[in-house]
């Protein structure tokens, strides 16, 4: 099933609001994604299990997608993923939750309950997460 997305085109405060967002989270459970071309920074980098909240925002002026993935047994590969025709393989993890389609300057929120482990956070477009769109969030 997925999740409502709310998205909101940002004005003229952009430069403070991508500040504030990528320098810390709005609220308990909430991780503020700030994505970039080509990276994705994360605050916090670990949270407790339960209801998360990511607020992603675009600084960057290509669209981009963020893409949640756990693996088996609450670990995900410490080594890249293998990647063909640009996208990554995510053959062996479990996809927990999605937002398409972040356009530049814009922010969407992805609601989501997380279980204890890791979980990969990454942008998957084509090139994207090879050029280093990847983040790692801990659940404790």
């Amino acid at each position: 099933m997925k999740s409502r997305v709310r998205i909101a085109v940002l004005s003229g405060v952009l430069p403070l609001a991508l500040a504030g967002s990528a320098c810390s989270s709005s609220g308990e459970g909430d991780v503020a994604v700030a994505m970039e071309d080509w990276s994705i920074q994360i605050d916090p980098s670990s949270v407790p299990a339960g209801d998360v909240t990511f607020v992603a925002t675009n600084a960057g002026p290509t669209t981009h997608e963020f893409e949640i993935f756990s693996g088996e047994n609450g670990e995900v590969p410490s080594e890249p993923l293998p990647v063909s025709d640009g996208v990554a393989d995510t053959a062996g993890l479990t996809l927990v939750d999605e937002v398409e389609d972040v356009f530049a300057g814009t922010e969407a929120e992805l609601p989501v309950t997380l279980e204890s482990g890791q979980y990969l956070l990454i942008c998957n477009l084509a090139d994207h997460y090879e050029q280093g769109m990847t983040a790692t969030l801990t659940v404790t």
